[in-house]
């Protein structure tokens, strides 16, 4: 037996790193080729991104970058601003109808208020006829009588004047 195994170590030689590479790989290299392909793909993605590194950190682009974060600033200051506004606006449109509403109870009170000065004129005309009546019946007396009755005609504009008062204090 031991010149089995002697012979078996002439007829194939053992290389055990070689065969721990290759258990490794399951048994297959790495072409050439595919390795270059992969170092040329890698290097490809690598330019461009250090490129647009560069690029990103140039002074175009942080004065651009700069310029976007002021004018969101102002962006958000004009939209407080407009929240204001409307806020505001919200306030005044309420204030409005609140004067809409009075304007419409005022014109309400104005229409009873004319109304009842219609009726008081009304009833000064009557008031006003009743006493041209008066008077013509009391000048009608007077002249047929002789007597002198200047006394009477005081009472009568005495009257007068009691019952416009009257009425006008209504």
């Amino acid at each position: 037996m031991d010149t089995e195994e002697d012979m078996s170590e002439f007829v194939m030689p053992i290389d055990k790193e070689k065969d721990s590479s290759e258990s490794a790989l399951c048994g297959r290299k790495l072409p050439l080729w595919l390795g270059l392909l992969l170092l040329l793909a890698a290097v490809s993605l690598l330019v461009p991104m250090i490129y647009f590194a560069v690029i990103a950190n140039s002074k175009a682009c942080v004065d651009g970058l700069q310029a976007q974060k002021e004018c969101q600033e102002v962006n958000q200051h004009v939209q407080r601003q407009l929240t204001q506004a409307q806020e505001l606006l919200h306030k005044k449109e309420a204030e409005a109808a609140t004067c809409k509403q009075a304007v419409v109870t005022l014109r309400d009170s104005l229409k009873k208020e004319q109304a009842r000065v219609e009726e008081l004129q009304g009833e000064l005309a009557s008031l006003n006829q009743q006493l041209q009546d008066a008077l013509t019946k009391e000048r009608r007396k007077s002249e047929a009588s002789a007597e002198d009755n200047g006394s009477v005609w005081f009472f009568m504009l005495l009257m007068c004047t009691f019952i416009i008062c009257k009425c006008l204090k209504k």
